[in-house]
């Protein structure tokens, strides 16, 4: 239901993507591993339209996002919680949420929403500034799915979290999948996170996709020597 075909992404002279081809598949969690450097932000910021491409296709559900604006992309169905989360620090944890249904047709926040991070109701009033990192990355999250997404993009969520709330953070997106129907793209370092969450594993190494493996015949030796330094 979505496809990245032949993208290729530069930075001035340099080319950091060059013909990368993925597909998602419908209620399907695909990880895109791979160290620091390795292209994996950069495929983000290029799929939600926060870099151009020089070339590629870019299709979700039929349509063809490239050439799109960012908040384009949202509306046909993109939703993106970047690395560092980027909540906003001064505005109430409700509002923060709320920010996120300028592009939806929702009047209040859904109840499914505090179902899944229930923490976030408590807080309601603090500001998002306030919040500890894994408790601003159950609200960056919450704040992507009030646009109703169909897919969901997630770069690096496990950054700078305490290990108790990655493992829960797993199990939260495997609800989202099953309950909500959303697709999830994971950027990610952290295997054990990926080997509880996912579905499929790519890695990326010089920007292209170097390894590819279903979670059923996953190679966890393998995989870690393409994440080792």
């Amino acid at each position: 239901m979505f496809y990245v075909k032949d993208l290729k992404v530069s930075y001035g002279e340099s080319q950091v993507i060059g013909g990368l081809d993925l597909e998602l598949g419908e209620g399907e969690i695909l990880a895109v591993m791979g160290r620091n450097g390795m292209g994996k932000t950069t495929l983000f910021k290029s799929i939600i339209g926060l870099l151009s491409q020089t070339s590629g296709s870019i299709e979700l559900e039929g349509t063809e996002l490239i050439g799109m604006p960012s908040y384009k992309r949202v509306r046909n169905g993109l939703a993106y919680v970047p690395q560092g989360r980027m909540i906003y620090p001064k505005m109430t944890v409700t509002d923060n949420i709320r920010a996120g249904m300028d592009v939806s047709k929702l009047k209040k926040i859904p109840p499914y929403i505090y179902e899944l991070f229930p923490v976030l109701k408590d807080m309601g009033k603090r500001m998002g500034g306030n919040l500890s990192g894994g408790q601003q990355q159950q609200l960056a999250i919450a704040r992507a799915l009030v646009t109703q997404p169909k897919v969901l993009l997630l770069d690096e969520p496990t950054e700078g979290i305490q290990p108790s709330i990655i493992k829960e953070m797993a199990r939260t997106l495997k609800r989202v999948r099953d309950e909500q129907g959303i697709s999830i793209l994971v950027a990610e370092q952290v295997l054990s996170f990926t080997l509880d969450a996912c579905d499929r594993f790519l890695v990326m190494e010089g920007g292209a996709i170097v390894h590819s493996t279903p979670r059923e015949s996953v190679d966890e030796e393998g995989i870690k020597k393409f994440l080792s330094v």
